[in-house]
């Protein structure tokens, strides 16, 4: 029988590009989220993102008015975030409006885009492969639009990159894998401008994702996740921990 490689050892099934970066930028997040388990508690800024990204979407599909779309959006932001009162908070609640203005603006002259019958993203996966594991690895699409042969990435943001972060670059170059002959656009908006970016070598992005799993495995097979959590290297101060200081102090301290 053969010995199991470090996924199997530790039943995970399957991989996603967020957990890939994420192993990649702070492996004790890693660990709490996808060994331990643990749910963090969403920001403000990423219940900005999402609901911006709803609005867009909602417009986009003529599904219904901009100023429909705006108040559901908002409802659902209040639902999230309403008992949360903070100057914080309020900033990004009155920025969604701005950001969806500006992403609608931008998108419109690519037309209608797509989605699957139910209304989710588009699914996308490949199958990573290395020294004795095979692991899928999966992804989901903002906008799709097919007759333009792009993909679009929103990215809502308070300030302006100049170029795509590292972990951005990974993640556009894997849907431009999962895609073929489509292109894949990261759309970042902030309450002012945007901005479209492409960057990254596909072969090379791929490459450094198959390393960053190889790196995975072999951390995996080291032992169990009470053992793997004793040996993690752990940054309180990295944003990934903004708001779980709890369960850092639970696994970590």
């Amino acid at each position: 029988m053969m010995d199991k490689n470090g996924y199997q050892m530790h039943e995970i099934e399957r991989n996603s590009m967020s957990a890939v970066n994420k192993f990649e930028e702070n492996v004790s997040h890693w660990v709490a989220t996808y060994l331990f388990k643990k749910k963090f508690p969403a920001s403000a800024a990423m219940w900005r993102g999402i609901v911006a990204e709803d609005v867009v979407m909602w417009v986009l599909t003529e599904k219904m008015s901009f100023a429909e779309a705006l108040v559901k959006g908002i409802e659902k932001f209040d639902l999230h975030m309403g008992k949360i009162q903070d100057d914080k908070t309020a900033k990004e609640r009155g920025n969604i409006e701005a950001y969806s203005t500006l992403a609608i603006e931008a998108m419109l002259p690519y037309g209608k885009p797509t989605f699957p019958l139910d209304g989710s993203q588009h699914k996308v996966s490949i199958n990573a492969k290395g020294d004795g594991w095979s692991l899928p690895v999966i992804g989901y699409l903002d906008f799709v639009y097919p007759k333009e042969g792009l993909v679009i990435d929103l990215k809502t943001t308070m300030r302006m990159p100049s170029k795509m972060s590292p972990s951005h670059i990974r993640q556009r170059c894997f849907y431009q894998r999962c895609m073929g002959n489509h292109s894949v656009k990261f759309l970042y908006v902030t309450p002012k401008k945007v901005s479209m970016l492409e960057d990254g070598d596909m072969d090379t992005e791929l490459a450094k994702i198959k390393e960053i799993m190889s790196r995975q495995e072999r951390f995996l097979r080291l032992g169990d996740k009470e053992f793997l959590r004793s040996i993690v290297p752990h940054n309180p101060h990295s944003f990934y921990w903004n708001g779980g200081e709890d369960i850092a102090r639970e696994l970590f301290y």
